[in-house]
């Protein structure tokens, strides 16, 4: 028994926990009748599809040494779903399911193992005692379950990967269930071929050599690397969001915001045995608040790539509907997926049009953003403060939002428990506006006259956005002013000159008299003190 469980790799609890319902009543029939017990008549399954319940029931079945009879439905959901919403032929085959499993007649030495992906679909007649009595949850497997089930995968295959990268692999594969694990082997290989191929991999002399394919083929951690790049986790297909890779050098400035986002995201992974030692947390959600353009976005795309986690976004154009209570669900559903691929990550832009303030004084309401007790911005706002700390487990889900009007939010939001750190953004200061420059004039030639700390001192007010603009700006004016608005002969006899091909300190000048900064003195102070009312 213990060399056939080797066959299901991160899948060993569940694996022991229907062994010993069903092995019972088949292997050890004596005992039971003598105890005069009567041993669970049903076992349901459930957990996300592709997790492997099939190939965990063949196996059960193979090590009892039992005929095993399918049925597809091809899930129980769809054979036997909830009778009030089902039509008259489907609640026929609940009833008769029901008179089958326990009916007058003794089953004998039978056990029913039903599988489903959505549990809360079937019958809940079908689910008490004397008929399914067990139910067995199959979890999207963690990062030491990959690991063995990519070991595993990849026993008889060919490759190079070392303990590092496969810890690596295990790691960046997170939300990936049995089935996408192996669907990633399966590609990863196949990359390794057609490398080999463009190469040109002399296949028909590979006998005469001494050497068989997959000898010459081995499959290398870029080969993994590039199907990963194309086989996003099935969890996650729907929900995800790619984000453009974004590294903490490529943000200017904002040391203290970027010290406070890497302590609350990195630090619980880094240091997990620590943090559970002194009976800390990690933190269950970060708002970022201030002035437009100041990267706050750009902070989150950071966080997502240096963490590994499970990327999921909610705005409010894609979020509200004008059916009454696709709203809370489409909430409910991104909670429900980010929890299947924890750790993950679940970004709300522009938090304020989604969760505003409630408006207790006003009576009734209707289904607009606001006016009334029973909105649907109130009824999105309690079922988010439900799914970040109700009774649901939310471990491993970190709740990021972004706003430029943090007075707007529910104060129910900003408590601990739910956002336990509020950070502002400010805008950039000499330092980062002079390193913000810096990065959007990496791949523009500057002229020699072009001084990145003169032009930091005069463009004060201005966010990272409108630098971003000011450099985009400037390179746009000596294209048209330079190189696309001289001669077709001048272009000829003057292709390489540096001073044509390159931005100038002109060109910024003008660039600056175009592009305004976004902020005022003003705005800044409104800013001040909207922070100090709202907490």
């Amino acid at each position: 028994m213990t060399q056939n469980l080797k066959v299901l790799p991160g899948l060993e609890g569940p694996t022991k926990a229907l062994l010993e319902v069903v092995s019972y009543p088949l292997l050890y029939p004596d005992l039971i009748a003598r105890l005069n017990i009567e041993c669970p008549k049903g076992v349901l399954l459930h957990g996300p599809p592709g997790v492997g319940k099939t190939l965990l029931v063949s196996t059960v079945a193979h090590i009892c040494r039992a005929q095993m009879v399918t049925i597809y439905g091809p899930e129980l959901d769809a054979l036997t779903p909830h009778r009030a919403d089902s039509q008259a032929h489907e609640s026929r085959v609940v009833a008769q399911l029901l008179t089958l499993m326990d009916g007058l007649v003794s089953r004998g030495r039978v056990v029913v193992i039903a599988a489903t992906n959505r549990p809360n679909s079937i019958d809940p007649a079908l689910r008490r005692p004397g008929r399914f009595d067990r139910e067995i949850r199959m979890d999207v497997p963690r990062e030491n379950d990959r690991r063995r089930i990519i070991e595993g995968l990849i026993k008889n295959m060919p490759h190079t990967l070392s303990e590092e990268e496969l810890g690596g692999l295990a790691r960046m594969t997170n939300g990936f269930v049995g089935a996408d694990l192996e669907a990633l082997c399966r590609e990863s290989a196949l990359g390794a071929v057609h490398r080999n191929i463009a190469a040109g991999l002399d296949w028909n002399n590979l006998g005469r050599a001494g050497t068989t394919a997959a000898e010459a083929v081995s499959v290398t951690m870029a080969d993994f690397k590039r199907a990963f790049s194309t086989n996003a986790p099935s969890l996650q297909r729907g929900y995800a969001v790619v984000v453009e890779p974004v590294q903490w050098s490529d943000i200017g400035g904002l040391e203290a915001v970027k010290t406070q986002l890497r302590q609350a995201v990195e630090w619980p992974v880094l240091y997990k045995e620590t943090f559970s030692r002194l009976g800390l947390k990690a933190p269950r959600g970060i708002l970022l608040y201030g002035p437009p353009g100041c990267s706050k976005t750009t902070l989150v795309k950071a966080v997502v790539t240096n963490s590994g986690s499970s990327f999921l976004s909610v705005n409010g154009a894609a979020l509200y509907s004008s059916y009454v209570g696709d709203s809370e669900k489409t909430i409910r559903e991104t909670f429900h997926q980010a929890r299947l691929s924890a750790p993950s990550i679940i970004f709300f832009d522009e938090i304020d049009t989604i969760v505003g303030k409630r408006n207790f004084s006003s009576g009734g309401g209707g289904e607009g953003g606001g006016g009334g007790g029973d909105s649907v911005q109130e009824r999105v706002l309690s079922t988010m403060l439900n799914e970040m700390d109700g009774v649901e487990n939310a471990a491993g889900v970190l709740i990021v939002a972004a706003t430029n009007r943090v007075d707007l939010i529910d104060k129910a939001l900003l408590r601990p428990g739910r956002f336990d750190r509020i950070v502002y953004v400010p805008p950039p200061d000499l330092e980062a506006r002079r390193q913000i420059l810096g990065i959007y004039t990496r791949e523009i030639p500057l002229a020699e006259d072009v001084d990145l700390d003169a032009l930091a001192q005069i463009t004060e007010m201005y966010t990272g956005a409108d630098l971003q603009n000011v450099c985009r700006e400037a390179a746009l004016i000596a294209l048209r002013t330079r190189i696309l608005g001289a001669s077709t002969a001048t272009r000829a006899a003057d292709e390489t000159a540096p001073s044509r091909e390159s931005v100038n300190a002109q060109d910024f000048k003008q660039s600056l008299a175009s592009v305004k900064p976004s902020l005022t003195a003003a705005m800044l102070l409104e800013y001040s003190s909207t922070g100090q009312r709202a907490f």
